[in-house]
């Protein structure tokens, strides 16, 4: 399925490999006309959920940080992939997604331990059937120089958003009135050396992120609004991978999951899936194990989607990080990140909520994708499509085509994400609107001259409607 996406991402301007009359360069990829919108329609549904929805402050801040910043974070020591290198062609490969391709679970594994599965499974060089040295810590984070002369610092490009949110606390806690919890979200690009990527758009070099902070009362973790998603039923594979089938209400009950403001946020991001058009069949909780957990996670979970072509995608990971953030930047910066609130003064904790953009983006691909006996076509939800609408003429004389330019701007006007096209028989031009996703069609013919109705065509059904202009824009709406 993967290739037969990609190729319609391509031909038709949704997303294709960087770098190409360079022969590409592996980790990176170009958004074209298409899935530029449709990325940016992604985006603001999340800004609908949780600036909107909850009530978050929307921050953006740079994407290159000094030193200083990831030394306190403890990216500089620890922010590392197990690294092997072949000793015949010295191709370097991630050493636990070489296990995870024969069904090996080694994530988080010390050094030692994936020597010895490497060895045990007689895994060799994919290229050249070469056999490997040791295994390697290989830090992921892109280094560079800030300044020039006396004034020079080492930099490096953010492996993640949160950071730079965490650096400005003091500041958002004065914005919120200094109450507890308020949640920051920051939507944009951070960037990974990962060692050679190989899945497409779901591990990527430069990558997009909106991740979502809330800091809290470590005292206070509870979910007001918990009843939104309390009945929502759910497949778990709890800590232990035992599989669990029952409500968010059911899992806080039986203190699977233990947080109600971490269940409420699971919750929560299952909804925005959904909204986004993903199957929601194909959507699972993970709690992680307690060997993969970071050692100052009170809890972590993923949303993980079942995807065809890649197996089981993590989406999102919420994560209690506690004080640990925050209790970080204070040790290293001297700024001092308590909060005074009800004659008690402590660090907040913080709840994140860390979305990734381009794996989502994949996953509505493939979730979208139809292929019928006359068609391929991708069924987005409508506020994900990249337009709204086409409008045509069904013929180039007697006055169609100028009609069809009216048309055309009174949709446009309205707001809505619009094109007109004039070229080609009508059914190859329903054929690429329906290839890119576009919800309905409007052609303009001989009887809209005379009665002002022009043909409403859905995506989806192909079901034909004929609706006067004037009614136009509250049919589309």
């Amino acid at each position: 399925m993967q290739d037969r996406i990609m190729d319609v991402s391509k031909r038709r301007g949704i997303a294709y490999p960087s770098f190409e009359i360079y022969r590409g360069v592996s980790g990176f990829v170009d958004y074209g006309p298409i899935g530029s919108r449709i990325k940016q329609n992604i985006e603001d549904l999340l800004r609908r959920h949780y600036v909107i929805g909850e009530g978050c402050f929307e921050v953006q801040c740079p994407t290159l940080s000094p030193e200083e910043v990831w030394v306190a974070s403890g990216h500089v020591d620890s922010f590392a992939d197990l690294m092997v290198e072949c000793n015949r062609c010295h191709e370097c490969y991630r050493a636990d997604k070489l296990l995870e391709e024969v069904g090996v679970e080694a994530e988080g594994k010390p050094a030692e331990e994936v020597d010895a599965l490497l060895k045990e499974r007689g895994i060799t060089c994919p290229e050249c059937k070469g056999g490997f040295g040791e295994p390697y810590e290989y830090n992921l984070m892109f280094q560079t120089t800030i300044g020039t002369g006396k004034g020079k610092r080492t930099g490096y490009l953010r492996p993640e958003t949160a950071q730079s949110t965490y650096l400005g606390f003091r500041r958002l806690w004065e914005y919120a009135r200094r109450k507890l919890p308020f949640g920051a979200i920051q939507i944009g690009h951070s960037f990974r050396n990962e060692i050679s990527p190989r899945q497409g758009m779901i591990r990527l070099r430069e990558f997009n992120q909106a991740e979502i902070q809330f800091f809290m009362d470590p005292d206070d973790k509870s979910a007001p609004r918990f009843g939104e998603v309390a009945d929502r039923k759910v497949r778990i594979t709890d800590k232990d991978d035992n599989v669990l089938e029952m409500t968010i209400g059911e899992a806080c009950e039986r203190g699977v999951i233990r947080i109600p403001f971490l269940a409420y946020q699971l919750g929560k991001a299952l909804r925005v899936f959904e909204d986004m058009g993903l199957d929601p069949k194909r959507l699972q909780l993970r709690q992680h194990r307690e060997d993969e957990r970071a050692f100052y996670s009170s809890d972590t979970w993923d949303v993980e989607f079942a995807s065809d072509s890649f197996g089981r995608i993590e989406l999102v990971g919420i994560a209690d990080r506690t004080d640990y953030d925050l209790g970080q930047h204070m040790k290293h910066s001297g700024e001092d990140m308590k909060v005074s609130l009800e004659g008690r003064k402590f660090i907040p904790h913080v709840m994140e909520v860390a979305y990734g953009i381009d794996r989502p983006f994949y996953c509505v691909l493939e979730s979208c994708f139809r292929e019928d006996d006359d068609r391929t076509y991708f069924s987005f939800p409508k506020k994900i499509a990249p337009y709204t609408v086409g409008v045509y003429s069904l013929v180039k004389k007697d006055g169609v085509p100028e009609k069809t330019e009216e048309v055309f701007g009174k949709v446009r006007e309205a707001g809505f994400f619009t094109f007109i096209d004039h070229s080609g028989s009508i059914g190859k031009r329903y054929a690429r609107a329906d290839e890119i996703g576009v919800p309905y069609c409007i052609t303009v013919d001989y009887e809209t001259l005379e009665d002002d109705s022009v043909t409403v065509r859905d995506r989806d059904s192909k079901k034909q409607d004929r609706v006067l202009i004037g009614e136009l824009i509250e049919y589309l709406r």
